[in-house]
């Protein structure tokens, strides 16, 4: 890695996908379709490294870009020859693209954000398990829960967020072993869930139905090239149909009534790694103790040949830290799971 290098920064792999996040997977595949092989990934768990709080975010030199639309610009501002992106659309293509960016990230991004963190089957077997062995102790133990806390507030506004099956987990044993004849609200929550899942069915009919019209037989929503909503699209299409979800309810209904958009999704992945030379060069940040450690922001003696030292609180919070994740693993064995 140079120092003139381009290092993006994005969300993890998952499931042979380059990002299990939508618009970290698009980053990438808007660079390697942008400057291939000119740039750099660093795999992070921690978007606070951001400008945003959020993922992902390219630095470059002095510059450091964060959102995923701010990156496209900047990248296209350098003017790569090698560029495979449209960025030559008139007027009235520019502006429709633009809209319809912004709808597929609030649409098509809410049904990828219910079917991760809402449907209880794909969270409970596959998202919170992969997200937990990201982290390190003890943030594996609450970090993927705010994570999913964060997506909950976007879902409940979207009536996406509805979840019978966590009803039943809540109940005490005892509750969850008498007999069915006594609890005729079991016959109830099978019935919810059926009617919640036809619901996501039908808005993500919907949502689909736009977008393989708009698409139509075209290979490209609006040039003879990606443009920055193909890619987008695709990015979410990709993680749809991609992921191994136990509760494969839109992965199925993509295959079977839209396959136009996986197409479309399947021809941006294979025009941007198609060749052996699109090999993007990956690292991971890695975690460490210290990094539980808050940093306090005190003022140091800079007097010549003081010697750096940790203050008392920094000390104080790792020893907490530690014997905190050390005496949580001692009481909840069942936890060795998760390693």
């Amino acid at each position: 890695m140079t120092d003139s290098e381009i290092v993006l920064y994005i969300w993890p792999g998952q499931w042979g996908l380059r990002s299990f996040e939508p618009m970290c997977l698009a980053a990438v595949i808007f660079l390697q379709l942008s400057i291939p092989g000119k740039f750099s990934v660093v795999e992070c768990t921690n978007p606070e490294l951001s400008p945003t709080g959020t993922l992902p975010f390219l630095s470059h030199q002095q510059h450091v870009v964060a959102t995923l639309s701010a990156i496209m610009k900047y990248v296209t501002g350098l003017h790569e020859k090698n560029s495979r992106i449209a960025v030559s659309l008139t007027a009235s293509p520019k502006a429709q693209n633009v809209a319809w960016y912004e709808h597929c990230v609030s649409s098509i991004g809410d049904l990828v954000s219910h079917v991760f963190y809402a449907q209880h089957a794909n969270w409970n077997e596959l998202v919170y398990p992969a997200l937990a062995k990201m982290y390190p102790i003890p943030q594996r133990y609450y970090v993927p829960l705010r994570i999913r806390d964060i997506y909950r507030k976007r879902l409940e506004a979207s009536d996406l967020w509805t979840l019978p099956g966590e009803e039943l987990e809540k109940k005490s044993f005892i509750e969850r072993s008498k007999p069915d004849i006594e609890q005729p609200e079991k016959h109830k929550d099978r019935f919810l869930r059926v009617f919640e899942r036809e619901k996501v069915a039908e808005k993500a009919r919907a949502i689909f139905d736009i977008y393989s019209r708009l698409l139509d037989t075209k290979a490209y929503f609006y040039a003879d090239s990606p443009t920055s909503l193909d890619i987008l699209v695709a990015a979410h299409i990709r993680i749809l149909t991609q992921t191994p979800f136990p509760d494969a309810l839109l992965k199925e209904l993509l295959k079977s009534s839209y396959p136009s958009l996986v197409s479309h999704a399947d021809r941006i992945i294979s025009l941007a790694f198609s060749s052996p030379d699109s090999v993007v060069s990956t690292s991971r940040r890695k975690h460490s103790l210290m990094s539980l450690a808050p940093r306090f922001n005190l003022r140091r003696s800079s007097k010549a040949g003081a010697e750096p030292r940790f203050d008392a609180y920094t000390w104080l919070w790792f020893g907490l830290a530690v014997g905190g994740a050390a005496l949580y693993i001692s009481k909840v064995p069942f936890l060795d799971d998760l390693y």
